[in-house]
């Protein structure tokens, strides 16, 4: 029976087709061109030239993988930029100038220290860190801005030599260049065990660098044409598609289309088959227009084809039908690419491989489908040891042994579809809501009161985005009215211009800005420049007046930027000029010396560039960084209102009214160049206590051994959760979680903070889920959620209300930060109905980051500068290790005990299977000042395996049983399905491990 058995599997085996994968990276680059300084404001185009964009290819191809390169027309348009001499970045100027000899002012030697922005810009603890000389100016320049007083340049830059700004400045490009491409030129090689370096060596590796630039896009066309690599092109600027789509603008994306196409066939001599859509954002008319194009094939997220067709596998082609055209369309599965962005990093090349490998395991053995794989090109090799460069190689050179022994095949997409186009399923036509962006977005404070059209089409409108939605770029106050902004652009310019001015508009158009705006992966402060600039360009090069909204610093709804404000307070701020400014329910006064303008601006009046409010410079024409609605004049205490962007005397009352602004809402004021928030207090409301329960301090570990990032803005304690209470509050329940530090708010969280993630899990008496929102923890049945709260600093994804059904609110919630390191959420009661007794209620504190999967930050075996560590490295292998820092639990033991009792299993291939923990921690009704902890038995299983060449030797089970003191025993679901899938899963690795031993 039992051979019977294992013969049946191995036949299986044999007769199963090989796993289809296909792989596209992305190469992008945002436009640089600052037209106000001529030049590019950033170096990421040379940077990644002389590493990624040359490396990448070229380790690749050694194994013998085919792979799909992607190529947006801002990236090659300014590769020929640096090539012909066109333009050049900021950097690279100064550090010429410090290679010929000639003195640099005092601005550029204090701006080559900027932290970000300067010359330290680079991995630290993967290449800054390892390099002793580097190491030591980066400390140098710690001390000093420690020690001088904020802003002080002079005080600054005198405590470093010339002799420090030439070895800053070589260190700077020479690490950049990357070390695989460093090893083939023996001169550059040698200059990396420098820690002393003169003019010359500058001059040697500025010189390196143009020579590198000139053989990125040369290599890539040789690749194409000995058919090793697919050439996709990415439209002109990278514009968000769907969205210009949505403002009528069809005739700038056709434009988009036909300049790459035109760089295809003009410097790589192809002309494609494929085409990459910006950020995977997709709707049905960018699908039409791709196929009138002559494309063949698109690629977009598997969360849009959950949108468009639920419970459709991502594993599976697709094809859409405009007439005669049929355009081919592939789901970029998210787990794999991610893996690769974010979290193969901490793992090494063979883990690393492993872990791809199990995964497979779940993609269907048939012939035509296929796992796709898409990702970024370039940003995140700095994040691995060696600049990626032994995982590229070892990874891929794993992938072609794989192919060679028949398990997996990789494919070009092209390629794909030849072989399986006839195999592909339609998809289905039905109804779905796109945006409608020719009404006025302004005033429009969230994304899901935007206004949107219904749309009879083949797919839902989205991107790789925060479950497919487009939230990334639209929604935030700032985004909505860029949007305006270039709308009316669009109006008041026109379309049917010249090339000088159409290109400015075009790069106005690149989806990049918006990406910032809002603030959802950074801060928009560098960009803000580059995106104003344009627009302003492009009305000045037609011959008029550009706007005044578009000359002001602050962001486009009026936010200020974050290096101009000074302080934050609640309904009371004290200036550094000592001024004290004081806000009630319903006045604004001020008090003390000395005299000046305080100009104040309600962020919560639109700032439509069709009815412009506010005043962008002050009364006596001085620029301001916030768009001013009214003034006092502290001398005299005449109080200003601005109109039509003039200020008019009112009296010497300053009511809130006069301008909008509320109780609960914020005002930003302006003081002598500074810029301070302060937060209206609220009207008095009836606050009635529901839930209050303590958490115990310094468990911020996770499972017991978690540690911090290394970057020092993860301050000790911010992520340790101290107390949570819940309220109710009229209309509202209150949320309350109270951290040991809050942070400081380093990247400019709208909600005050930055650092934090707080997720609620809560069973409302019909839960239905126990499985998390990127935790990778699971909820006893107990503890089933039916509604959870996602609450994060404000930006994308950090803001919302979850269903068990999958569907969301964003932006319903008030959040913001209240004394003594709390935030509070206001969640309105028509959302999640009025509390009882009987609700079990979850809570986890992770770390935020917008660029992670589910905006959760990397857990890896290894702390590094962005990752977190400690964690158990069979279960980061097996995707089961927890992404927690705490959790609301009585005491630390507990906590431990819940985040441990997840269970892996080695197969005999390598790989891991894993089930995640299972959480019994929750507080409930009764008591508010208790907390009702359910646990639960947990048993954790490692398996060892010893080998022979033959045979497997041994095979040992050890198994460790671990009890709470419990208040109640949960019993599981039966588990004998699961065991016999596992027992399946575990012969087929036996099977597959001898046959791999005989060859």
């Amino acid at each position: 029976m039992k051979w019977t058995f294992l013969l049946t599997l191995f036949v299986i085996f044999l007769a199963a087709e090989p796993i289809n994968i296909i792989f596209i990276f992305h190469n992008h680059q945002p436009w640089y061109l600052d037209f106000s300084k001529n030049e590019l404001a950033l170096p990421w185009v040379r940077m990644h030239a002389v590493g990624n964009y040359l490396k990448v290819p070229l380790l690749i191809n050694q194994s013998g993988v085919s792979v799909a390169f992607t190529l947006s027309g801002s990236l090659i348009e300014q590769l020929n930029w640096y090539s012909n001499g066109t333009y050049t970045d900021a950097r690279f100027r100064i550090s010429e100038k410090i290679a010929r000899g000639e003195p640099l002012t005092i601005e550029e030697k204090y701006a080559m220290l900027a932290v970000p922005g300067g010359f330290f810009d680079i991995n630290w603890q993967n290449i800054l860190n390892k390099h002793p000389r580097y190491a030591v100016l980066l400390g140098v320049r710690n001390d000093a801005f420690n020690k001088c007083p904020p802003g002080n340049m002079t005080c600054v830059v005198s405590r470093f030599s010339d002799q420090d700004f030439i070895d800053l400045a070589t260190l700077f490009n020479l690490l950049w260049i990357d070390p695989y491409i460093a090893r083939q030129n023996p001169e550059i090689w040698a200059l990396r065990n420098k820690t002393n370096y003169t003019r010359e060596d500058l001059k040697k590796v500025l010189q390196i660098h143009l020579e590198l630039i000139k053989q990125v896009l040369p290599v890539y066309k040789k690749l194409a044409e000995q058919g090793r690599i697919e050439l996709v092109p990415v439209p002109y600027s990278h514009p968000l598609m769907p969205l210009l789509a949505d403002m009528g603008a069809i005739y700038d994306l056709k434009l988009h289309v036909n300049l790459s196409n035109s760089l295809f066939k003009r410097y790589l001599g192809v002309t494609p088959t494929g085409v990459w859509p910006p950020e995977q954002a997709v709707n049905d008319e960018v699908l039409r227009l791709f196929a009138n194009a002559g494309y063949i094939w698109t690629v977009t997220n598997e969360d849009v084809l959950k949108a468009t067709a639920p419970g459709a596998s991502h594993f599976k082609l697709y094809f859409v039908q405009y007439g005669d055209r049929k355009l081919y369309v592939f789901f970029r599965d998210k787990t794999l690419s991610d893996n690769i962005g974010f979290r193969y990093s901490s793992l090494s090349p063979e883990a690393a491989l492993a872990d791809f490998v199990n995964y497979l395991k779940r993609v269907p053995r048939e012939k035509c489908s296929v796992v796709v794989i898409a990702l970024d090109g370039e940003n995140h090799w700095e994040n691995y040891p060696n600049f990626g460069d032994d995982f590229l190689r070892v990874f891929f050179q794993g992938l072609a042994q794989l192919e060679k022994n028949g398990t997996v095949k990789i494919w070009k997409p092209s390629d794909f579809i030849k072989a399986c186009g006839n195999e592909a399923a339609e998809l289905p036509q039905r109804e779905f809501k796109y945006f409608d962006l020719h009404l006025d977005l302004s005033f429009y404070k969230s994304i899901r009161d935007l206004p949107t059209r219904l749309v009879n089409g083949r797919i839902a409108e989205g991107s790789w985005s925060g479950g497919g939605s487009l939230a990334v770029w639209i929604g935030d106050p700032d985004e909505n009215v860029w949007w305006m902004w270039l709308k009316k652009a669009r109006e008041e310019v026109g379309v049917n211009r010249t090339w000088d001015v159409i290109f400015p508009l075009l790069i106005a158009e690149a989806s990049d800005w918006p990406f910032w705006y809002g603030g959802d992966m950074g801060s928009p402060i560098t960009f803000d420049p580059i995106a104003k600039s344009a627009l302003i360009t492009y009305y000045k090069r037609a011959g008029l007046e550009p706007p005044r909204y578009l000359l002001s610093p602050a962001y486009p709804a009026g936010t200020p930027r974050e290096d101009k404000v000074a302080g934050r307070g609640d309904g009371r701020i004290r200036t550094y000029q000592g001024l004290t400014v004081h806000v009630n329910t319903t006045h604004i006064w001020a008090e003390g010396a000395p005299c000046g303008v305080l100009y104040i601006s309600n962020p919560d009046i639109p700032r439509s560039p069709y009815i412009f409010r506010g005043a962008v410079r002050g009364i006596y024409g001085e620029s301001l960084n916030i768009i001013a609605d009214m003034a006092i004049d502290t001398c005299s205490g005449v109080v200003y209102l601005s109109d039509g962007g003039v200020f008019y005397p009112v009296g010497r009352a300053a009511s809130l009214s006069f301008i909008g602004a509320r109780p609960g809402g914020r005002l930003y004021l302006e003081f002598k160049g500074l810029v301070y928030i302060v937060n209206i207090p609220e009207a008095e409301v009836a606050q009635q206590l529901l839930l209050k329960a303590a958490d115990p301090v310094g468990d911020d570990f996770g499972p017991g051994r978690y540690q911090y990032p290394k970057n020092p803005v993860f301050k000790p304690g911010v992520f340790d959760l101290t107390e949570f209470s819940l309220y109710d509050v009229g209309d509202k329940l209150r949320f309350v979680f109270k951290v040991r530090e809050l942070g400081d708010n380093p990247w400019g969280g709208p909600a005050g903070f930055s650092l934090q993630f707080f997720h609620v899990y809560i069973n409302r008496g019909s839960g239905s889920r126990n499985d998390t929102l990127g935790l990778r923890v699971a909820l006893c049945r107990d503890a089933a959620w039916d509604v959870a709260l996602l609450i994060g600093p404000g930006w994308s994804g950090g803001n919302r209300i979850v269903y068990s059904d999958n569907t969301y609110v964003d932006d319903a919630m008030s959040i913001k930060v209240a004394p003594n390191n709390t935030v509070v959420a206001d969640v309105p009661k028509r959302y999640i109905g009025e509390f009882n007794s009987s609700w079990k209620i979850t809570v986890f504190l992770t770390s935020w980051d917008g660029y992670g999967p589910d905006n959760i930050r990397n857990f890896g075996v290894v702390s590094d500068e962005w990752t977190a560590g400690g964690a158990d490295p069979v279960a980061v292998l097996a995707n089961v290790a927890p992404r927690v820092f705490d959790l609301l639990a009585e005491t630390a033991g507990q906590q431990i005990k819940a985040l441990t009792s997840y269970q892996v299993t080695r197969l005999p291939n390598g790989t891991y299977l894993g089930r995640p923990t299972r959480v019994c921690a929750y507080i409930s009704g009764g008591k508010a000042t208790e907390t009702y902890t359910v646990t639960q038995t947990i048993t954790i299983t490692q398996t060892e395996v010893s080998t022979t060449t033959k045979t497997i030797a041994t095979r040992e089970t050890i198994t460790s049983t671990y009890v709470t003191t419990a208040t109640q025993v949960i019993k599981e679901a039966d588990w004998t399905t699961a065991s016999l899938i596992g027992i399946l899963a575990l012969t087929i690795g036996l099977v597959a491990g001898l046959l791999t031993r005989r060859r």
